[in-house]
């Protein structure tokens, strides 16, 4: 596909990520940073956020009075994430940094360590997720925990080839320049050997007055991992469940909503 990533760096997906993501517009991360706080005092810190993206986690995460380093592959939402810390008045100390989850080394043992908001299934392989659980076993402290979200497939949207798309519109405020942005995802294709969805996202921004500044196709590419498979690839990756959850509610285990799973190194 000749499309940028949604996540690129000049992408309207990371100047509006923040705008898009406040809790009315995803329904299914309800109470997830609150979640991660009270994980993080139950298991203690320092904490480590992969894939932290513009700070949305980690941000909150340092206001509660922790020690947090995030990791993301996108240099935009590694310079947006520094820009907030830099304006958020922080009671513990923060640092983002470009790396790939599947290989980094950062010579430090951590208490905690999260993925949120799926972006576990942006690994597109088995062996790159067997690749990020390792690493994320060797930085773990004795006594340490991995939090780790992912949606639950619903089988009907993982049919092969054209699929029909769950959401297809939405529209995001930015409330610091008054711009618009709409998202329409214009389709979705399946594979379903590998468990790869592909959409395609169209952006529309425009001023407050409604004046169109730009235009922007991009596309999002993600793998779907059952519940078993990620039972699984725990266990095979030296670790032990403590936990699997529907929601973050901590209810139980539902099909189709989402895969909530907390896990320490097994001895």
């Amino acid at each position: 596909m000749k499309w940028g990533t949604v996540y690129a760096t000049g992408s309207a997906g990371v100047e509006f990520y923040d705008a898009f993501h406040e809790p009315s517009h995803v329904p299914a991360m309800k109470g997830d940073i609150a979640f991660y706080i009270g994980c993080a005092r139950r298991f203690g810190g320092p904490v480590l956020e992969l894939a932290a993206g513009t700070g949305r986690v980690a941000l909150p995460m340092a206001q509660a009075g922790f020690d947090v380093t995030g990791i993301d592959f996108s240099p935009g939402m590694v310079k947006r994430a520094k820009e907030k810390a830099a304006k958020a008045g922080l009671k513990g100390p923060i640092r983002f940094l470009k790396g790939d989850m599947t290989r980094f080394n950062l010579r430090r043992k951590f208490g905690f360590i999260f993925i949120a908001f799926r972006s576990f299934q942006s690994i597109h392989t088995p062996a790159g997720q067997r690749a990020c659980l390792s690493c994320i076993r060797r930085h773990l402290a004795p006594g340490g925990r991995l939090a780790v979200n992912l949606f639950d497939p619903r089988l009907e949207y993982c049919l092969p080839g054209r699929s029909e798309v769950i959401s297809r519109y939405r529209k995001a405020v930015d409330r610091a320049t008054g711009k618009v942005c709409r998202l329409e995802v214009e389709e979705r294709n399946n594979d379903a050997l590998r468990q790869i969805l592909t959409e395609k996202w169209h952006f529309q921004v425009r001023d407050r007055r409604g004046k169109l500044l730009r235009e922007d196709d991009r596309w999002l590419s993600i793998r779907w991992t059952y519940r078993w498979e990620m039972a699984h690839l725990l266990e095979l990756c030296g670790f032990e469940v403590d936990a699997c959850y529907g929601d973050f509610m901590k209810g139980p285990p539902r099909y189709g909503a989402e895969q909530i799973w907390v896990a320490r190194p097994a001895l």
